[in-house]
């Protein structure tokens, strides 16, 4: 065969730009969960003392935001192929969204601003609801986040056009 008989089945497509790109965002992901569980445990540590009973007090928001960015960076050293799978089966339709940044990074800033709020003065008639807050906003970030990554994507396009 000649170099200028390629038959149209023996054309590959180059899929080491679209691995380039996953690697890319798993780094950013590992620096970002590493970086923002250093942020939590200080956040933990700023709000914690010890009474004059000897009773010992922190912000549990805050260390479970720490848990939170720890397993955002254990997922990203990890491959999780079940989940990054979209359009097949029951795991790519109902877990990808929780791959989702926007939907992680809505719960992180919810948690850091609850465990701030937490030892406020006037925080303290509805600190009982601080817990619960934590789950709802994983739960409204499950359905928003997606939508959040698209919006992003597309504004990220219209920047680089400009």
């Amino acid at each position: 065969m000649t170099r200028d008989e390629i038959k149209p089945e023996e054309i590959y497509i180059n899929t080491n730009e679209e691995a380039e790109s996953i690697l890319k965002n798993r780094l950013i992901g590992m620096v970002f969960g590493l970086f923002f569980a250093h942020v939590y445990v200080a956040l933990a540590l700023y709000y914690t003392s010890i009474d004059d009973k000897g009773h010992f007090h922190t912000s549990w928001l805050a260390l479970f935001g720490t848990f939170i960015c720890s397993m955002i960076f254990c997922y990203h050293i990890g491959i999780s192929k079940v989940i990054s799978e979209k359009n097949n089966g029951i795991y790519g339709r109902y877990l990808a969204p929780l791959i989702s940044p926007s939907l992680w990074g809505f719960v992180l800033i919810v948690i850091a601003a609850l465990s701030i709020f937490q030892w406020q003065p006037w925080f303290v008639q509805y600190s009982a609801w601080a817990w619960p807050l934590a789950f709802a906003s994983i739960l409204i970030g499950y359905f928003i986040g997606p939508a959040l990554d698209k919006m992003f994507v597309a504004l990220g396009k219209l920047s680089r056009r400009a």
